[in-house]
């Protein structure tokens, strides 16, 4: 069977770790096109930059793999959001997402597919923040949970929102405090969505088992796909991928 047949029943998730791929950025900033060279010439932080080069070129490496081309061959174009996507081949779905040490690709075909992570980091504006994101309602029922379970549950909304609107294609400011999710910490979750109707029997989120302090989760309109999450490690450009394989 060939891998790209593999992404038509599983949903491919990646994540690297950029402190580990420091020594590996040379390696991958041939696999990126023009575009995204400029783009991370501009970056003033070497943080920045190097979260870019690694999530843009752990893209092209997924990619590659997965549709049996050379890397550097992937052509890639953007959304009016900035979004990659790949231009002749609508079917194959991807999304990137990246924080404080974690880049993550998540990859599919047949299915929109999104995925936020975020370093889960206590706030002192958080009911702010909280407010910024949910719904009325949602934010009454977030006030009314205990202060020691307050962070968790805010990452966790936000994270199942971000990763939903991404899915969809959509920009985020306009959509979060129009969608509600769960705050609790089930793996699957259902979302509703004021602004369509068949969200809830179509969508569903999944928590991802990330290191501590991070949270994340991915969004898939078929709700029937295997999850197969890998931590990729890369040493002098070259891939070493460690799978664990759940249901969704």
């Amino acid at each position: 069977m060939k891998r790209r047949d593999h992404l038509a029943a599983n949903m491919v998730v990646w994540i690297a770790h950029v402190s580990q791929a420091q020594d590996s950025l040379v390696h991958l900033e041939p696999c990126l096109d023009d575009h995204d060279r400029e783009r991370a010439a501009r970056f003033h932080f070497a943080d920045d930059r190097a979260r870019f080069i690694l999530g843009r070129g752990l893209l092209r490496k997924c990619l590659g793999h997965y549709l049996e081309q050379k890397p550097e061959t992937i052509e890639l174009a953007y959304t009016d959001l900035g979004r990659p996507i790949l231009p002749h081949d609508k079917d194959v779905h991807f999304n990137i997402s990246h924080t404080q040490d974690l880049v993550a690709i998540a990859l599919t075909s047949g299915a929109r597919i999104g995925i936020d992570l975020e370093y889960a980091q206590p706030h002192s504006d958080l009911i702010e923040l909280a407010g910024r994101i949910f719904s009325a309602d949602d934010l009454k029922l977030f006030q009314a949970l205990p202060s020691r379970e307050k962070t968790d549950a805010f990452y966790r909304a936000w994270t199942r929102k971000e990763a939903y609107l991404k899915a969809r294609g959509e920009g985020i400011a306009e959509g979060l405090q129009l969608i509600s999710v769960s705050f609790g910490s089930e793996e699957t979750v259902s979302i509703i969505d004021s602004r369509d109707e068949a969200a809830t029997s179509t969508w569903r989120l999944r928590a991802l088992p990330l290191p501590g302090g991070y949270t994340g989760n991915l969004a898939c309109d078929d709700m029937y796909r295997h999850l197969e999450l890998a931590f990729v490690e890369l040493e002098q450009g070259e891939l070493t991928i460690r799978t664990s394989s759940y249901f969704i």
